[in-house]
């Protein structure tokens, strides 16, 4: 279900690359968390494409005791009947993204799906080290399942999704999910995640620098999130490295080519698959991290957008109206 490697790096891609060479942007380590926060998105703004009207955009705040998660909520289907629905969590190494990076992508999977999509906007390293975000990414899991109604949603027709952190974030709900025996979701679906933070994968040295996400910012981030070098081999920072991946829902697994994270993703794929768990793995051979995030300059995003919205069409509209 793999398409083939490939030696050539796509030409948006290319584009993509030099738009940022020209921004001369500091590297992450040399500026402060606010100003990484505030250039990540100035810049992915500039690498989207124009962002659609969806019938409906609402932001709301999930209440977990003493903290509180910002959410933001799209349905672009009118009336009040349950519809499936997308949980949504945004990328950025746990450090960068929000609400308003990942915009964008959600009312175009809104809009393309039929589904809703429920974005959360998670605690962020360095103010909160792991396990924060997944804390609260399982929070809004459960949240969600809590107020199906109030939603809108239909809680048989739910799926997980996020890219590169974001991605690790909801395939660890659905774990967590397993593990306290809960109702699973549909389906996953994981936009070139981050599965093995405690590995030394080929791909973080054939694709070190010079294709966008580096292995220097992979470092950068990590020394954000965790505290200590122990954390990564837990399974909520690297789901790779779970004993048992049998039970989790049916996943699909979008990877660049061109990615230093794209082995550890393909290895999890093959580790779903061997454990029994329905799994499509696409891999864009020429793309590069974070490409669907940057539909702007590279048209190949709104084909990875089509592979999500058809299978979430097929597995919750087919036999639903």
């Amino acid at each position: 279900m793999q398409e083939g490697g490939t030696t050539q790096l796509d030409s948006s891609a290319q584009a993509l690359l030099e738009i940022v060479r020209q921004q001369g942007m500091a590297p992450l380590d040399e500026v402060t968390v606010e100003v990484a926060r505030a250039q990540s998105n100035a810049l992915r703004a500039k690498l989207q494409p124009p962002t659609p009207s969806v019938l409906r955009v609402e932001d709301g705040v999930m209440h977990a005791g003493d903290r509180h998660i910002p959410y933001r909520f799209y349905r672009d289907v009118p009336g009040g009947h349950p519809i499936p629905m997308v949980l949504f969590f945004h990328g950025g190494g746990f450090v960068l993204g929000d609400l308003d990076s990942h915009d964008t992508v959600c009312r175009l999977l809104c809009k393309d799906s039929g589904c809703a999509v429920l974005a959360v906007d998670y605690r962020r390293a360095p103010e909160h080290k792991f396990p924060a975000a997944v804390n609260d990414a399982v929070f809004a899991m459960n949240w969600v399942m809590r107020h199906t109604e109030v939603l809108g949603v239909d809680p048989d027709r739910l799926a997980l999704a996020g890219d590169s952190a974001g991605a690790n974030l909801a395939t660890v709900v659905a774990l967590s999910m397993k593990e306290a025996g809960q109702r699973p979701a549909a389906l996953q679906l994981l936009l070139y995640p981050v599965t093995d933070q405690a590995g030394d994968h080929d791909s973080k040295h054939r694709y070190a620098s010079g294709y966008g996400l580096s292995l220097a910012a992979i470092n950068y981030y990590a020394r954000q999130y965790f505290s200590n070098e122990a954390e990564k081999q837990d399974w909520r920072a690297s789901p790779l490295r779970h004993g048992n991946l049998a039970g989790l829902p049916e996943a699909q697994i979008i990877t660049a080519g061109f990615d230093p994270l794209v082995d550890e993703a393909e290895a999890y794929a093959a580790k779903l698959a061997a454990a029994g768990v329905p799994t499509i793995l696409k891999r864009f051979p020429g793309q590069i991290h974070g490409f669907v995030s940057r539909g702007g300059v590279i048209p190949q995003a709104q084909e990875a957008l089509d592979e999500m919205t058809l299978l979430l069409r097929k597995r919750f509209f087919q036999s639903k109206g």
